[in-house]
């Protein structure tokens, strides 16, 4: 067999993992409610298909708790800000570039890095770091299929983002709906007891409310509840007029002029 013969087996045999990894990817993002599951998986599936010994994802402004983003200089945070692939085949030769990056790398063993930008249309999310124990470049393929497996990555952690809007404003909007529900039915409990028509018993739910510093759905489930006392409630509030000075309105200051 030659060496088209077995490039061509070596692809076909492959294939069926590089499928998985991407179905994998897309699985990931309902898998977990944060971005972790998803770094997980691209990662685990990068050392898998690729000749590399590790990974290291930066995803500045999101919270993961397995993947740390240190990158206060290097490849990864240069990667991330220019949106470009950046290759070092030998990180040795780089220590005046980024002293504190190489000297981090080596201390761990690596001495090669290849990184490529989580990048989606015009936004940048983050950047992951292919290493590599020994100082190497990355094929043609090998850089391809990183790149699919990184853009990949990219749209399932914009959608799990989106997700993760659609849930909050879902719950904001159920809690809101919640609030007006009991609302609407502490003002007919009060309307009935006191004799009084709804718009004067969301008043006093109002006025009580201001007055004791609680919110008004607060108020209203426990006049539902019966936490609150509706009659404290529904006692008319007394506004303390002082006796004006001199005929004049409270804060109006009264003027001499000489003659």
């Amino acid at each position: 067999m030659d060496s088209w013969d077995t490039e061509i087996a070596a692809r076909a045999s492959r294939e069926p993992a590089v499928c998985a990894a991407f179905a994998s990817l897309t699985a990931s993002v309902t898998e977990g409610p944060g971005p972790d599951k998803v770094v997980d998986t691209l990662s685990h599936e990068c050392a898998r298909l690729l000749p590399i010994d590790s990974t290291e994802v930066f995803l500045p402004g999101l919270k993961l708790q397995r993947h740390p983003a240190v990158a206060e200089e290097g490849p990864v945070l240069e990667s991330f800000e220019t949106g470009t692939d950046v290759a070092v085949h030998d990180l040795s030769a780089a220590v005046s570039r980024w002293p504190g990056y190489v000297a981090r790398m080596a201390g761990q063993g690596y001495a090669a890095v290849s990184v490529f930008p989580l990048r989606a249309m015009d936004e940048t999310v983050g950047s992951i770091a292919f290493l590599s124990a020994e100082t190497v470049v990355l094929s043609v393929e090998d850089r391809r299929l990183g790149r699919a497996l990184a853009d990949v990555a990219t749209l399932c952690l914009l959608q799990q983002r989106e997700l993760r809007h659609y849930r909050t404003l879902s719950q904001q909007l159920q809690t809101a709906l919640d609030s007006r529900v009991v609302i609407e039915q502490a003002k007919g409990v009060l309307a009935e007891r006191a004799a009084i028509d709804v718009g004067t018993a969301f008043q006093r739910m109002r006025s009580f409310a201001r007055s004791s510093n609680r919110k008004l759905s607060e108020v209203a489930r426990g006049v539902v509840d019966g936490t609150v006392d509706s009659r404290n409630l529904l006692r008319p509030r007394t506004v303390d007029h002082r006796r004006k000075n001199d005929g004049q309105s409270p804060g109006r200051a009264v003027g001499h002029r000489n003659r």
